[in-house]
């Protein structure tokens, strides 16, 4: 590495960088849907100095302004179905002059409204327990029993503006034999995901696709309605499947009656799910997501029947006959690319449609994002015009505008305005133009900053590598992962040395490392370390046979493929192989933990010398057992079924094997975390405190399943880069490391060499 002049020689891990614990926790907005509206564009952004309210931003790409769109409303737009939420706001027409925009208010979970007036008024039409339709009995014993509102997200509006089309879930009646004075009743019954057709005019709801009804399932989701109104499209699966298992495409004539009402009818399932997938000749099911439809009024969506989710239309204009989409041809075909993606939250899109014939559409390739423009008359593809993204969230197109959330290795992610026409590109929450032939977005003072809390000379540029992984040498079996070595302009390592590796899993398990300017990373390399954000087998972005390769081996195949990142780097002299630590969040927490505690029996000692898990699973059988509808089933396919599996939910579990956990652990947890309630950590620090091993554990009140606050995030990086320093024993920006509560540890040396 070929280190400036002016650089310091200092011990890895030692260097001072200007991204603090502070600025990487405030430096950084989150991104909801974007969308398109005459030379408007509007997003929704949760951003520093708005309280992380998950507020509405338009800019006028005309104009180059600014602001926050219906100020007066305070909106907040943060929908928790299924908890990962997403599709929490949507529009009808201008909202300003007399149109109005609906949204999912982020504390209450109830669908609300705005027009000019800005006054925010609740839909009439939603029942406070939506689905109770047993006896007054039951829903005054529900209410008692804790019950909560129905939740909403996905929704669209029909041309008339009369009705608003959206998920809704929410529990439903239990059996009257369970209907006593114990508390926990309600518990005892799933929640039903439905769509449902909200009136706007009056409290009449209809349910569309509920329990019973032809297209309805145990999951029923994502409502997309046609230019015309006259068709509906929607997504179903079945426990115990996951989306990107096996979720089928369904569609149905939308009817409106003289009298008012709504209905569906002639519903029919277009492609995927495991008929799909017979009929393909394939030996598994098909999943499809991402359904839209083209202005023109072709239904579109993404499959997997390739092994890629590549693009698909249907055949014909209008409502597509039954099963028609299992026999339909991609829209480019042979590219190991991905379109669609795991449908983990609702709302966004991958694609869209220009007025010349053409669609845009980002795909995902060895790791990075891309976008691109698809000529259906010419077949011509072309890389879009402006900054080269790596990573790309939601995209919206009308006529010959782009707008997109994307974000480059180099730069936050922000929202841009691409002009098709004459290749301008702006960046509308820094309100300045960008040429075409340059990726340097400048940044003003309007709005919210997109410029990066530091300079170029500090970022470290991640390359896509692929390495041999599996029990054997000679299986064959590859792994893939995003390599950010130490940059700093400032310092450099002493001569002879590598630097320490920190191996990052990604959360999901099925999702995917993110190649974007993330100062979750670069809080590290800016600092002297390397890192390795590993995309296991079973990562999404690489084609159905990869992510299949988690199935049944949850626990075994991410662990491996992170011990064989960490060696394959080690062996090419890129990191010190003694000092190699492993981190994650969720189910990455749980592949931390599982790595630093089975390393030994897989003949790998000592490749992780420390893990820090946050809200990471320790006890298979108990997220089974305690987490949420929508992955209650999720660990069958992952591990097995249960209680078949039983044995080995207990094997694969760390909180059951702490007796191998002989090097330090560091344990993050959110007090109110839903997905992985606290007691999953409690019971393994006991095991750790048992059985003499070094830990610290962290609760944090009032953080969910991933953690919001500022304070919070601020203290989780100071204690864990504490906690490497008291590990790898060096001196975190030239102080003593100590880390609150470490437990059997001995104080790190004064030396300020790394490993002394």
């Amino acid at each position: 590495m070929n280190e400036p002049v002016h650089s310091v020689e200092a011990p890895f891990g030692s260097w001072s960088s200007p991204l603090t614990p502070a600025a990487a926790a405030s430096g950084s907005s989150r991104f909801g849907e974007v969308f398109t509206l005459g030379s408007d564009v509007i997003w929704v952004e949760s951003r520093p100095g708005y309280a992380r309210r998950a507020a509405l931003f338009v800019s006028d790409t005309s104009r180059a302004t600014n602001s926050e769109f219906l100020p007066g409303a305070e909106i907040s737009a943060r929908s928790t179905v299924n908890e990962y939420g997403g599709g929490a706001f949507w529009l009808h027409g201008d909202p300003r002059t007399d149109g109005r925009v609906y949204w999912v208010d982020a504390v209450t979970q109830r669908l609300m409204s705005a027009g000019a007036d800005a006054l925010p008024r609740e839909l009439a039409s939603q029942s406070p327990t939506a689905s109770l339709t047993a006896s007054s009995t039951a829903s005054s014993t529900l209410a008692q029993a804790g019950s909560t509102p129905a939740r909403y997200c996905g929704g669209v509006v029909t041309p008339d503006g009369r009705w608003v089309i959206c998920e809704r879930e929410s529990l439903q009646a239990p059996s009257l034999d369970l209907l006593d004075d114990s508390p926990g009743v309600a518990s005892n019954s799933e929640a039903a995901n439905e769509l449902v057709a909200l009136s706007t005019v009056h409290s009449e709801s209809v349910p569309l696709v509920g329990l019973g009804q032809a297209g309805s399932g145990d999951f029923t989701a994502c409502p997309r309605l046609s230019a015309d109104g006259l068709s509906l499209a929607w997504l179903r699966w079945d426990h115990p499947d996951m989306p990107w298992d096996a979720a089928e495409l369904w569609a149905a004539e939308l009817r409106y009656s003289d009298d008012g009402s709504i209905s569906l009818s002639k519903q029919r399932r277009v492609a995927g799910g495991l008929v799909g997938g017979t009929v393909r000749g394939l030996a598994r099911a098909v999943s499809v997501c991402l359904p839209e439809w083209s202005p023109d009024g072709y239904l579109w969506w993404c499959d997997d029947s390739t092994d890629w989710w590549h693009l698909y239309r249907s055949k014909t204009v209008g409502l597509p006959d039954e099963g028609s989409g299992d026999s339909a041809d991609p829209l480019i075909s042979g590219a190991e690319e991905e379109v669609g993606e795991p449908r983990w939250i609702a709302g966004g899109c991958r694609y869209g449609f220009t007025d010349d014939g053409s669609v845009v559409f980002a795909a995902k390739s060895g790791g990075f994002d891309s976008l691109w423009s698809f000529n259906l008359t010419t077949r011509e593809r072309l890389p879009l015009p402006g900054p080269q993204f790596s990573s790309v969230d939601s995209l919206s197109v009308q006529g010959r505008s782009v707008a997109v959330i994307a974000g480059q290795h180099d730069r936050p992610s922000s929202v841009f305005h691409i002009d098709l026409s004459t290749g301008a590109v702006t960046d509308l929450r820094s309100a300045q133009v960008a040429e075409t032939a340059s990726s340097d977005v400048a940044t003003s003072d309007v709005g919210a900053s997109a410029q990066p809390p530091l300079g170029a000379g500090w970022v470290s540029t991640p390359r896509h590598i692929s390495f041999p992984t599996g029990t054997s040498p000679d299986s064959g079996a590859q792994a893939h992962a995003l390599f950010y070595p130490p940059q700093s302009p400032m310092f450099h390592g002493p001569q002879g040395e590598s630097p320490p590796l920190i191996v990052r899993i990604h959360g999901g398990p099925t999702a995917a490392a993110r190649a974007e300017f993330s100062p979750s990373v670069l809080f590290w390399t800016s600092r002297g370390f390397a890192v390795a954000d590993v995309n296991y087998r079973g990562s999404t972005g690489y084609g159905r046979q990869y992510r299949d390769q988690l199935l049944g081996e949850w626990g075994v195949a991410d662990v491996q493929d992170c011990i064989a990142a960490a060696r394959f780097l080690a062996e090419q002299g890129l990191v010190d192989a003694a000092r190699c630590v492993i981190r994650g969040g969720s189910a990455g927490g749980f592949t931390a933990l599982a790595a630093l505690c089975f390393q030994q029996q897989w003949g790998c000692a000592g490749t992780f010398v420390a893990a820090c898990s946050l809200y990471g699973v320790t006890d298979l059988a108990a997220l089974a057992a305690d987490t949420h509808k929508f992955e209650s089933r999720y660990l069958d396919g992952l591990v097995g079924p249960l209680p078949e599996a039983a044995d080995t939910y207990r094997e694969r579990s760390p909180l059951f094997h702490a007796e191998h956990l002989t090097h330090p652990v560091l344990l993050l947890q959110g007090a109110d975390d839903k997905v992985v309630p606290p007691a999953q950590a409690e019971v393994l620090v006991a095991a750790l405190e048992h059985n003499h091993v070094p830990h610290a554990y962290v609760l944090f009140k009032g953080e969910g399943h991933g953690f919001l606050k500022q304070e919070t995030v601020v203290k989780a990086l100071e204690t864990e880069l504490a906690f490497y320093g008291q590990v790898l024993r060096f001196l975190p920006d030239g102080r003593e490391p100590a880390v609150e509560n470490l437990v059997g540890w001995p104080p790190a040396p004064s030396s300020g060499r790394m490993g002394a």
